[in-house]
C-alpha cells in the first residue's frame, strides 16, 4: 500500500473559544496539531502528509507543524465550506500513485501508535476501516425539550479518527455524495451510502476530540500518562 495521511485542520471551533484555532492550542509544550500530524510522520508506512485546512490559516498552522511533520507534509490544502468539502479538496491533492488513505482530526491529538497500526493493518485487507467504541452512556431520543425514548446502546458505538479507505473507493463515494446532495461529517458513512461494507477495529477511550477548553486538561492528562 501507498498511504497518504489527510489531517483536517478545518472547523471554526466557535465552542472551543480562546481566539485561536484549538489545533494550534499549546499541549505539553507543543500545539495540538504537532501530536495529531506527528504520529503520522513517525511511521513509514505513511508515505506523506497532506494537510486540510481554512485558507486563511495557513500560515499559522504551517508554523504549528514540527520538523519532523514538515519533511514529510507534501502540501497544504485549501479547505472547503464543509468538513466533507474538505476532505474531497484533499483527496483531490493527494500524489500520484497514492492507493490508500487515512483522514484524522486534527484535533485528536492523543491517537497512540497501537491504534493508527491496528487501523493499518485492517486497510490491508479490507477497503474501508473506521475506529469505534462502545457508548457508555444512555442515549435517549429528545423533541423539543422532551425525551421521547431511550435507545437501546447496545449495537450503539461512537466512531472516531483515523478512518482508512481504498483511494479509489473514497473518491468514488465523495463524487457521488455530491452528486446526490447527501451530505455527513463520517466519511464512512459516505461508503456506506454506496452500498459498499465498512469494518470496524477497536478505538480508544483516550482517542478523544479536542471540542471544549475543558478538553485540553484531559488530553494533557491521557499525554503524560502514555509519555
Amino acid at each position: 500500500m501507498n498511504v497518504v495521511a489527510l489531517i483536517m485542520a478545518g472547523g471554526a471551533g466557535e465552542r472551543f473559544g480562546a481566539g485561536i484555532p484549538k489545533q494550534v492550542a499549546p499541549l505539553r509544550g507543543k500545539p495540538v496539531l504537532a501530536w495529531s500530524a506527528g504520529m503520522f510522520a513517525r511511521t513509514a508506512r505513511v508515505s506523506s502528509i497532506l494537510l486540510v485546512g481554512p485558507a486563511a490559516d495557513e500560515e499559522k498552522l504551517r508554523a504549528a507543524l514540527p520538523t519532523e511533520v514538515v519533511v514529510k507534509t507534501r502540501a497544504y490544502v485549501a479547505g472547503g465550506a464543509t468538513r466533507q468539502e474538505s476532505v474531497f479538496n484533499g483527496l483531490e491533492a493527494v500524489p500520484r500513485g497514492t492507493t490508500h488513505v487515512l483522514i484524522h482530526d486534527a484535533a485528536r491529538p492523543c491517537l497512540s501508535e497501537e491504534l493508527r497500526d491496528r487501523v493499518l493493518d485492517a486497510l490491508a485487507t479490507h477497503d474501508a476501516v473506521i475506529p469505534t467504541v462502545p457508548a457508555t452512556d444512555t442515549l435517549v431520543h429528545v423533541r423539543n425539550g422532551r425525551v421521547e425514548s431511550v435507545v437501546d446502546r447496545t449495537s450503539i458505538t461512537r466512531v472516531q479518527t483515523p478512518q482508512g479507505f481504498r483511494l479509489d473507493l473514497i473518491v468514488k463515494a465523495h463524487r457521488e455524495a455530491k452528486a446526490r446532495g447527501f451530505e455527513s461529517s463520517d466519511d464512512g458513512s459516505l461508503v456506506l451510502a454506496l452500498g459498499q461494507p465498512v469494518i470496524t477495529v477497536e478505538g480508544e477511550r483516550t482517542n478523544i476530540k479536542v471540542t471544549y477548553r475543558d478538553d485540553l486538561a484531559i488530553a494533557e492528562a491521557i499525554l503524560k500518562r502514555g509519555g
